[in-house]
């Protein structure tokens, strides 16, 4: 007998679909793939009894009804935060979060490094705490259709740049390099934030090209990786997913140095001295001409591939399903 796993999130999350969105759905995609029955909650999802164990992903309080529900009917709680704090939350965000992670059973984070950080601010027993790496698809494996991309925009030799346009992601700087640099850039994802993607549009020159939101694992968005110079995201969080698949696809990163980048990229990635400007323009033409390049990307392809292969992460997820107490895998 399978393990039925039930995800949901936090009712306005797909208002403005974007990493933690795309986590969810890959996620579910993965369990499938290996075997557990994995539905997202919706019209076509069974009744909550019909499930061993819900994975809640998001401690929004727009979800705290379903998690209310999910524990009144006494199933397992599995939770991803899934939460990146710049300034530490306040107190009153403290202890509503402290509380969601009480009535948990095991809390999952992508990296040593979210666990810790989510640690320094939020009270939760060590021991309900495991790590589990971004599963990447097997998709970004098979050879891409590089024709495709130019059918549905004018761009080439272009860094790409992926996830909703917000200030948050430092989309803003990327531009002015990309200006400073005479060099074609594609923005794909859409935006969160209309008056900073507004800013973003007005400054970038004529090469640079927006994209809404590309489907996870789509044709089109390995399409765009393949036609790629260079992926950057100097954002002032964790770069996540997006960095990933580029590893995958053999690409050069660009990002901000820090803890999470270093954990899963070492010295094998092109970091910024800071999230200005000035100083990705050095890390981008880096990324292009250093001499070491090729080894710096087949090895960052290597390491990324051990961790995170969506076999692997499968593995690692349905042994904690079952130290979770759920035995009828």
């Amino acid at each position: 007998m399978h393990f039925r796993i039930l995800l949901t999130t936090h009712s306005t999350a797909f208002m403005t679909s974007g990493g933690g969105e795309s986590e969810l759905v890959q996620v579910a995609e993965l369990l499938n793939d290996a075997g557990v029955q994995a539905d997202i909650y919706g019209i076509r999802s069974r009744p909550l009894r019909f499930y061993d164990a819900v994975m809640h992903f998001s401690v929004n309080a727009d979800g705290e009804a379903m998690i209310r529900e999910i524990v009144q009917y006494g199933k397992t709680l599995l939770l991803w935060p899934n939460v990146w704090w710049l300034t530490p939350p306040d107190a009153a965000e403290i202890a509503r979060i402290e509380s969601i992670a009480r009535r948990a059973d095991r809390l999952f984070f992508k990296s040593v490094t979210e666990r810790d950080h989510f640690l320094t601010y939020i009270a939760v027993e060590p021991a309900k705490c495991s790590v589990v790496g971004t599963g990447i698809s097997d998709r970004f494996l098979a050879p891409a259709d590089k024709d495709l991309l130019p059918t549905v925009c004018d761009v080439s030799d272009y860094v790409l740049c992926l996830g909703l346009i917000e200030p948050m992601k430092n989309q803003l700087e990327l531009i002015r390099a990309l200006n400073s640099l005479e060099l074609n850039g594609l923005m794909m994802g859409g935006f969160r934030d209309e008056a900073y993607y507004r800013r973003c549009v007005a400054e970038a020159h004529r090469g640079i090209h927006f994209l809404p939101f590309i489907q996870p694992c789509s044709a089109l968005l390995r399409s765009a990786f393949a036609n790629a110079l260079v992926v950057a995201e100097p954002s002032f969080d964790p770069p996540g997913r997006s960095c990933l698949e580029g590893a995958y696809m053999k690409k050069p990163l660009v990002m901000v140095d820090g803890d999470w980048q270093r954990e899963h990229f070492d010295d094998n990635v092109w970091y910024t001295a800071s999230t200005s400007a000035s100083d990705i323009v050095p890390a981008i033409r880096a990324a292009l001409a250093d001499a070491s390049r090729d080894e710096k990307i087949e090895s960052n392809y290597e390491c990324v591939y051990a961790r995170h292969s969506s076999s692997t992460v499968a593995t690692d997820l349905i042994k904690y399903l079952i130290d979770a107490g759920l035995t009828n895998y």
